[in-house]
């Protein structure tokens, strides 16, 4: 199982013009960060969920986000608004190499030959600006490296509860989350949304792989739970599964409720809220079209507009 993956984003068609503008310059932003920091291949690693962590940094800041034009290596021709270099985005970018490193030491224990041997290539590529990266930030590194060993100690125990399966993500993104701010108050609301936001994530990673891991005889921990009758069909584990993101998203909202924002508050809430709910709705929906038709009692379930 992985971590941000991509999962966390905005659901577009509902921001304005102009916040969509600023989240694309952070997007932006984070990117040249992740050139600065580590060279150009490090670009590459961007994800959406690191964009979301550098966005959350730069609302909880005093000073506004500094803005302005600025041109793309991959597209030099076209000018377009670019988060100034920021504490947050350099915040953003080292969290993303570490989990980037400690993905790859997973990939090294779990996965098959070829993909182990990409691992090991990836780890020497890697391994400069993790050690530097971990250096400047070990807090981080040591819940990344508990986050993997107790991952890896689940899946050997056949673990068959989801939500027991999800506790080393989310308690490491509730450490990540929560280095965010120096407030007492504001800290232990940010632990809260990292680790709900933690449990989305390996939640919705698990919907994504479960008729791969199913195929490829991997470990997931929906597809180790049992029914009264034996195991569960998939359809009704995708049920399940969308029903654990709708309740996490529920406390999410609710959390969210709770921070004190300074800056680009209708971004991060159209995420938390809209952005959350459409991923949820997008993995489950997808998978039952592709691997087992229609998804039982689905017009049942809660829906968000």
């Amino acid at each position: 199982m992985g971590v941000l993956f991509g999962y966390i984003k905005p659901l577009e068609g509902q921001l304005r013009v102009c916040e969509l503008e600023t989240y694309k310059a952070v997007y932006c932003g984070l990117c040249r960060q992740l050139g600065r920091s580590f060279g150009l291949p490090a670009r590459f690693t961007l994800s959406y969920d690191a964009s979301f962590l550098a966005l959350l940094g730069l609302a909880l800041a005093e000073e506004t986000p500094a803005i302005a034009p600025g041109r793309c290596p991959f597209n030099p021709l076209r000018r377009m608004p670019v988060c100034r270099e920021d504490p947050a985005l350099a915040f953003a970018a080292d969290t993303a190499i570490l989990l980037l490193y400690w993905k790859l030491r997973d990939n090294l224990a779990d996965e098959g030959p070829g993909r182990r041997l990409l691992a090991r290539s990836g780890l020497l590529l890697w391994g400069r600006a993790y050690r530097r990266t971990a250096a400047r930030r070990p807090e981080l590194d040591e819940a990344f490296r508990r986050m993997t060993a107790e991952q890896q100690e689940l899946e050997a125990q056949g673990c068959r509860n989801p939500d027991e399966a999800a506790q080393p993500t989310a308690q490491a993104l509730s450490a990540v989350f929560s280095a965010l701010s120096e407030d007492a108050a504001q800290r232990r609301v940010l632990s809260r949304l990292g680790y709900l936001l933690g449990r989305f994530v390996y939640l919705a990673d698990a919907l994504e792989d479960l008729p791969a891991d199913q195929k490829e005889g991997r470990y997931n921990p929906f597809l180790r739970a049992e029914g009264p009758e034996g195991p569960i069909p998939l359809a009704r584990l995708r049920q399940q599964c969308r029903g654990s993101l709708y309740l996490t998203i529920g406390e999410v909202e609710r959390t969210w409720q709770l921070l004190r924002v300074r800056h680009l508050a209708p971004i991060l809430e159209n995420i938390l809220t809209l952005g959350l709910m459409a991923q949820a709705d997008r993995l489950a929906e997808k998978g039952a079209e592709e691997n087992d038709g229609p998804l039982p009692g689905a017009g049942s379930l809660p829906q968000r507009h």
